[in-house]
This record gives C-alpha cells, sequence and structure tokens, in this order.
C-alpha cells in the first residue's frame, strides 16, 4: 500500500514541472510581442516630420559702379639724384695759396664770380712790368725803323729808282725785312704781355657758377702747380634724376628730343614719402640699365637746395635734396579717354572681371585693359555705364551664381582714381 501512494506522488510531481517551464517562456515572448505591436502602432499613428530643401548660401560681394572717365597714365619709378654740373675746380698757374673764400669747405655755398681763392701775384706782376717794357722798345724799335724807311725811299729816288737793279735789291735798299722784323718783335712783345696779364688774372680763381664745395683739396699756404686739383664743385640751379623704367612705359611718357624743350612733369617724393618736390623729364639715355634691361631716363630739379629767396620762404622746412639719396618718381604720361578706371584687384585672371547683375547673378565678363597701374586698371572695352563691378574676393565663383551686395556707399572699394601708378 505505501508503494503505490509513492508511485503516485512522483507521478504528480513528474506532472507538474513542465507547466511552471512554460509560463516562464511565454510571458517574456507576451511582453515583446506587446511592445513591437505598439511600436508599430505608434509609427503609424504618430506625426511624420516634414521634408524641406536646405537655404541656398548667396554670397556677400563689394561692388562699386562703372563709369566712363578721362584719365591720366602716371609710371611709377625709381631713380638716384646726381649732379647736373659738376667741375674739378684746377689752378693755371703756380705759387703759394695766400686767401681763400669763408665758404671754400666741404658743404660750402659759392655764388658765380665769387673769388674762391687767391694765389701770390707778385711774380706775375712783375713779369707784367717786364712785358710792358719790351712792348715799349719793340714800339721804339717799329718808329725807329720807320724813320728810316723814309731815308731810304729818298735815297732810292734819287738814285733814280736803282734803274735795271733786281727786285731783291731794291727790296733790300728800301729796308722792307726790316720794318716787316720791327713790326714782328711788336707783336711779339705784345703777345708776351698779354700772357703776362692772363697769368696775373689767373692768380684770382672765381666759381663758374653757383656751386655748392663738394670737397677740397687746398689751404692757405699750400704751394700749387699748374693743373694741381684745388676741389670739386656741384652746380646748385639744378640736379638730375637717373631713373629707370620698363620700356614698354616709354611710350607714355612725353620724352623731348632737343636740350631745352620740355617733357613730362614728374613728382618727386623723398624722405620716407614725407616731403616732394617737381621736376621734368629732360633725356632719354642711348642704352639699356646693364642689370635690369630697363630704359633710363633724366628727370631736371631746379633750385634743389631751395635757395632762391622765394624758393626758401615757400618750402616750410622742407630738406634740400642731397647727391646720391635714392627717390621715388611719378611721371605723368598720357591722358586715356573713354576709359573705366578699376582697382588692381578687380581684374581677374589677367583679362577677366566679375559683373553682379541686378537680378543678383554673378557674370564672369571678359574685358581689354589700355593700362595696367600698381593700384588702377584702365579698361577700354568689355564693360558698361553703370554696371556694378565686384571688387571684393569670391571663394568659388561660378557663372551664374547668386550674389548679395554690399552698399558701396557705406562701404566703399579700397582704391583710388584719377591717377595709376605703374608696377
Amino acid at each position: 500500500m505505501k508503494t503505490t501512494e509513492h508511485e503516485q506522488n512522483r507521478a504528480e510531481s513528474a506532472g507538474g514541472r513542465p507547466g511552471r517551464r512554460g509560463l516562464r517562456l511565454v510571458i517574456p515572448l507576451a511582453i515583446l510581442i506587446a511592445g513591437a505591436a505598439g511600436a508599430v502602432y505608434l509609427n503609424r499613428t504618430g506625426p511624420k516630420p516634414q521634408k524641406r530643401a536646405p537655404d541656398p548660401i548667396v554670397a556677400l560681394v563689394e561692388t562699386m559702379t562703372l563709369k566712363r572717365a578721362a584719365e591720366q597714365v602716371v609710371v611709377q619709378a625709381m631713380g638716384t639724384v646726381l649732379p647736373a654740373r659738376e667741375m674739378t675746380l684746377k689752378s693755371r698757374v703756380a705759387g703759394e695759396v695766400i686767401r681763400h673764400h669763408a665758404e671754400f669747405s666741404e658743404g660750402g655755398l659759392l655764388k658765380t664770380g665769387d673769388e674762391v681763392m687767391r694765389i701770390d701775384p707778385e711774380d706775375y706782376e712783375l713779369a707784367v712790368r717786364q712785358k710792358q717794357s719790351q712792348v715799349a722798345n719793340a714800339v721804339y724799335g717799329l718808329k725807329l725803323e720807320e724813320g728810316y724807311q723814309e731815308v731810304a725811299r729818298r735815297e732810292w729816288d734819287l738814285l733814280g729808282g736803282g734803274g735795271e737793279a733786281k727786285a731783291s735789291d731794291a727790296e733790300l735798299a728800301l729796308r722792307k725785312p726790316h720794318l716787316r722784323k720791327a713790326r714782328a718783335d711788336l707783336r711779339a712783345a705784345e703777345a708776351e704781355l698779354t700772357q703776362a696779364r692772363l697769368n696775373l688774372a689767373r692768380t684770382r680763381i672765381h666759381s663758374p657758377f653757383n656751386a655748392v664745395v663738394r670737397s677740397r683739396a687746398v689751404a692757405i699756404g699750400s704751394q700749387i702747380m699748374p693743373q694741381d686739383t684745388l676741389g670739386q664743385l656741384v652746380g646748385t640751379d639744378a640736379y638730375w634724376i637717373q631713373a629707370s623704367v620698363p620700356v614698354d612705359r616709354l611710350s607714355w611718357i612725353d620724352v623731348p628730343r632737343r636740350t631745352g624743350e620740355a617733357g613730362a612733369p614728374v613728382l618727386i617724393r623723398y624722405g620716407g614719402g614725407q616731403w616732394t618736390r617737381e621736376g621734368r623729364v629732360i633725356k632719354l639715355l642711348s642704352d639699356l640699365e646693364p642689370g635690369g634691361r630697363m630704359a633710363r631716363i633724366l628727370i631736371e630739379i631746379q633750385d634743389p637746395l631751395d635757395l632762391a629767396s622765394d624758393a626758401a620762404a615757400a618750402r616750410g622746412g622742407r630738406p634740400p635734396l642731397l647727391i646720391g639719396e635714392y627717390v621715388l618718381m611719378d611721371i605723368r604720361g598720357a591722358e586715356v579717354a573713354d576709359v573705366f578706371p578699376i582697382p588692381r584687384q578687380a581684374l581677374r585672371d589677367d583679362d577677366h572681371v566679375w559683373i553682379a547683375k541686378p537680378d543678383g547673378i554673378l557674370a564672369v565678363r571678359r574685358v581689354t585693359p589700355v593700362w595696367r597701374g600698381s593700384e588702377t586698371v584702365f579698361i577700354s572695352h568689355g564693360l558698361a555705364e553703370g554696371e556694378r563691378l565686384i571688387v571684393s574676393a569670391l571663394a568659388a565663383p561660378v557663372e551664374g551664381m547668386p550674389v548679395r551686395l554690399v552698399s558701396d556707399e557705406k562701404k566703399p572699394a579700397p582704391w583710388r582714381s584719377g591717377t595709376s601708378r605703374s608696377d
């Protein structure tokens, strides 16, 4: 009986385990199914996101309004100040220096005709007196010979003209060779007197032009010989500037054909650009600069030291130009009519520009430049009056892309019109 009860309990125990395990699997599965069903329901019944095209990116550009004008070309050049007139002062006689001008030292100023120095004249004064005595003796000899001529002519007439005498005999009888010699002696004595007077005058050495003393080689007490160097003088009435310009720029510059003709006006800037002077082109040199193969022209500046009374009052503290000084120049060239002046940075790829059309679309335009300066370019063809030229940069410009304009009244383009400097 006990065995039967025990077997029954085992059977009941074995039959009850599969039921609990099934519940453990069914419950999670039911939760997953319910979650998936809810997600599907929410996806189908929830609000849908609306699709929208991205806003287009429009570049912001600076522009300027194009206007036709008559513009003057300005060729920019660099050069060095040179003396227009320079000389080495030398003596033509020997002697001791006994006096010199107070300004005869480095940097001193001399005027035309100033006595620069004086050589001891005593020996030359004595020579003049000696030559005067010789002239007096020659005059005496000529007068005496003229008296002999009269006596000889009378004697010749008393002899009847010599009859069949030879011409040479007649010439000697009339003392014609004696007369020629007396006259020649007088001319020689007068020439020696003139030379002595010249030598005496040369003991006083004068400045041949308005000059500044560049160097001095002698002092009071110096013994000098003919052709000894006394000093270096530089004319102050004018200086020259030798400038180098590209050969293709010469056609824009008015260069005189002959000396004395007026050439292109030039604005000279020196002292770091703080000071200016006016000059003119006077010559084109015949050869090119050896190093850069550039053409060389000469510019003349009048009164570079401001020594004239009116210039001294008007200079306002302006310093003088110095020999050897390095200067910048704006050479005013020919005038170009009916062109569009645009800033240099607005020219793209050498011969293209960007135009902002009235509808805000970018147009790439090919143009014809007639002058290219460092700041300005003159365009003759390819543009129209009133068009808007884009002067600012664009990262990736494409024909037809939209652009937004910055009013050039509020922010003007960074350039100046009116003149154009060359590269």
